[in-house]
Parts: C-alpha cells; sequence; structure tokens
C-alpha cells in the first residue's frame, strides 16, 4: 500500500494519462478516438506488465526456503493511470522477520529514477539496469526498500518491509535484503524478457 501511495502523489502525471485516454485535444474538446497511450512522467507506459516471468511462479521453492519465505499470497494492484503491479506477498517463516513483495509491473527503471525517491541508487544486477528506492516518508524510512530490475515493458520489483522490531532481520538493512533477493530472482527472468 505504500508503494500505491507515493504513486498516487504524482496524481499530476496520473491526471495527464487520464487525459489521454479519453482523447482530450488541445481545444479541451473530447475527440471521438480514445487512445490507448498511458504514460507516466511524460514517458510511454505500457498497458499491462511484461509477460514471460511470473514471480508467484517461477521463483523456486529452493529460493523461498533459503529466505525464509512463507505464506504466499497473490497480489495485484492497479493504480491510476494504468499503472499496474502483478506478483505475489511474502512473510518471514516464523514471523521474526521481514515480508517481501515480488511483482512484475509496467513501470520502467527510468520512471522510478524520474520521480527522484529517496536514496535512489543506481546498480547492475546480471547484466540488467535496476534502481532502488525508499518510497516510504516518515520517521522509519530505512524500514522499507524497493528495487525495480529492467525488463522489456517494465520491470520486476522486490519490495522488502524490515521494522527494526523484527526479532531475526530487524538489524538488517531493507536495501540489503532487497538487493539479496534480486540477485536470487534475477538469474531466473528469461533473456528474452
Amino acid at each position: 500500500m505504500v508503494r500505491l501511495t507515493r504513486w498516487l502523489a504524482a496524481g499530476l502525471g496520473f491526471a495527464c494519462a487520464g487525459a489521454a485516454l479519453i482523447g482530450c485535444d488541445s481545444s479541451g474538446e473530447t475527440g471521438t478516438t480514445p487512445t490507448s497511450t498511458l504514460s507516466v512522467n511524460g514517458r510511454e507506459l505500457a498497458e499491462d506488465v511484461p509477460s514471460g516471468f511470473d514471480p508467484c511462479i517461477d521463483i523456486p521453492e529452493e529460493v523461498l526456503i533459503e529466505e525464509r519465505l512463507g505464506s504466499k499470497e497473490p497480489d495485484l494492484t492497479e493504480a491510476p493511470g494504468g499503472v499496474i503491479w502483478k506478483g505475489c506477498d511474502w512473510v518471514y517463516r516464523g514471523g521474526g522477520g521481514y515480508s517481501a513483495s515480488i511483482r512484475v509491473t509496467n513501470l520502467t527503471v527510468q520512471m522510478v529514477r524520474d520521480r527522484n525517491f529517496q536514496d535512489a541508487t543506481d546498480f547492475v544486477v546480471g547484466e540488467r539496469e535496476a534502481i532502488s528506492t525508499r518510497q516510504f516518508d516518515g520517521p522509519n524510512v530505512n524500514e522499507v526498500c524497493d528495487i525495480n530490475v529492467a525488463v522489456r515493458g517494465g520491470s520486476v520489483e522486490v519490495n522488502v518491509v524490515n521494522p527494526p522490531s523484527r526479532r531475526d532481520t530487524g538489524h538488517l538493512d531493507s536495501c540489503q535484503i532487497a538487493r539479496t533477493l534480486a540477485e536470487k530472482i534475477v538469474p531466473l527472468i528469461p533473456e528474452t524478457l
């Protein structure tokens, strides 16, 4: 929900995307032909999440066991303006650790970079462009980290929530946990994606 709230704060970008959907021209008149082009910060947004990698199915049980992640829950989130996240949420087995959401989204790494989130750090995972960001506002900003890894038509997002009160992982940085997860997931993404 944190992710959706931060993207909704960019309401102007979504309002423009909504206007594009109904086909407004420069005079303010509604055109007769709606367009299917969506945009975020002036960048074209794919109508759906990229296909070819499904985090709910394609992450092997061995990786989940190694990271002590269980209780998989499917998650589909749609924001105004056509932004979509599709994947699954997991919690740390035994309840003493972080939770992770791993989703495919139609947001590209560049779209995330354009938002100028806190602690944005560009890096490479495998041979893929990636960015880590802290998209949460407030005194506990370090508890949450998002990593977006580039794929054709969007990105794979790894979101980690790790409050310091977590018995087993609370002493760890949420972005380091997310990066470790991303490094295990990227080799599973087809090269064609």
